[in-house]
């Protein structure tokens, strides 16, 4: 038999060590020996004998919009049906029933954007139960195959981008504070992204004063009024520097600083290379420097292919990481 024709391939970005198949007797993935050493992906036509459930984490914000995309559109490509909902994203109950109605369509594989740590292993349980394998989006969950781009390695590139702008602008570890915001509700792994960027600045300025600074609202306005009243509480902080979980916070801190006036002596990160941010570096007088960019746009170019190698039972690894860049490419100016 002749093997289908190729549709499209990406670029591998790389991926672990540990590789599994799904078996369905156990309703679990198990380990393989037997496989590449990188996962290639390659998708084919599924001639609309293939549904894969999506589990589209909101249809609001912009990162959102263009993952849902994405999926729609390659998933069109590859004549596989979806069954797709929406999470709504920072709801607790609705991903409950979401999954619920996912199960219903008896998809063969599911990709889920659910990145609420409280309700993450309930809603993975769901799919379980009906025996269904689960790609989870972004946040390491028991028993799934993880898709999506290093946390640490996005505080990484905050990091580094917020050294080379402090360090641009002569400030030390002496006239400089750190302030580090966190997203408590998108739990351990999200965290991460804001931790592990205040590992880089501290390294590079050894003693520097900092503050951490934890939120559970994704409410603009909130969020400014919270990073606001960080600011009042530390009036001496010359220089600000401040690692954050994603563009919602960026944009919050930076629009805090702007309104207290200290926004020409800080400088902000985010995660998400959103327009909103982008555009505000391009337009100036801002805190912020960098996002980084998630690759959005194609990561359904890879959840497709790969979940038509878990149900073709194709070895897959446990997690094939996304392609992420700092933008702009080039540091802004002070």
């Amino acid at each position: 038999m002749a093997e289908p024709e190729v549709l499209w391939t990406v670029p591998a970005n790389g991926n672990n060590d540990e590789w599994v198949i799904w078996d369905s007797t156990d309703c679990a993935y198990v380990p393989v020996a037997d496989h590449p050493d990188i996962w290639e992906p390659a998708a084919v036509s599924s001639n609309g004998e293939l549904v894969v459930g999506w589990g589209a984490q909101d249809t609001v914000n912009e990162v959102n919009i263009t993952m849902n995309s994405s999926m729609d559109e390659a998933a069109a490509r590859a004549e596989v049906e979806l069954a797709s909902v929406d999470y709504q994203f920072p709801s607790t109950s609705e991903p409950i029933s979401a999954a619920q109605s996912i199960v219903v369509r008896e998809p063969s594989v599911v990709v889920s954007n659910n990145q609420l740590d409280d309700v993450l292993e309930s809603v993975n349980e769901i799919y379980f139960e009906a025996c269904i394998p689960v790609v989870q989006v972004v946040t390491q969950s028991p028993g799934t195959v993880l898709f999506g781009p290093s946390n640490a390695g996005m505080g990484d590139l905050q990091g580094e981008r917020l050294v080379a702008f402090a360090n641009a602008q002569g400030w030390t570890a002496d006239n400089s504070m750190l302030f580090v915001t966190f997203f408590s509700p998108a739990g351990p792994e999200v965290a991460l992204r804001a931790s592990v960027c205040a590992d880089v600045v501290r390294e590079a300025f050894p003693g520097i004063a900092e503050v951490e600074h934890d939120t559970t609202s994704t409410t603009s306005l909130e969020l400014q009024n919270a990073f606001t009243d960080l600011l009042t509480a530390n009036p001496d902080a010359e220089n600000i520097i401040s690692c954050t979980v994603a563009d919602l916070w960026a944009l919050a801190n930076a629009e805090a600083l702007k309104v207290s006036d200290r926004h020409t002596n800080a400088a902000v990160t985010g995660v998400n290379g959103g327009s909103a941010v982008l555009d505000a570096i391009i337009e100036g007088d801002t805190a912020l420097v960098g996002s980084v960019d998630l690759g959005a746009a194609q990561w359904g170019e890879y959840w497709i292919p790969l979940a038509q190698d878990i149900a073709a039972g194709i070895p897959v690894p446990t997690e094939v990481f996304a392609p992420i860049v700092m933008l702009p490419v080039e540091l802004p100016a002070s």
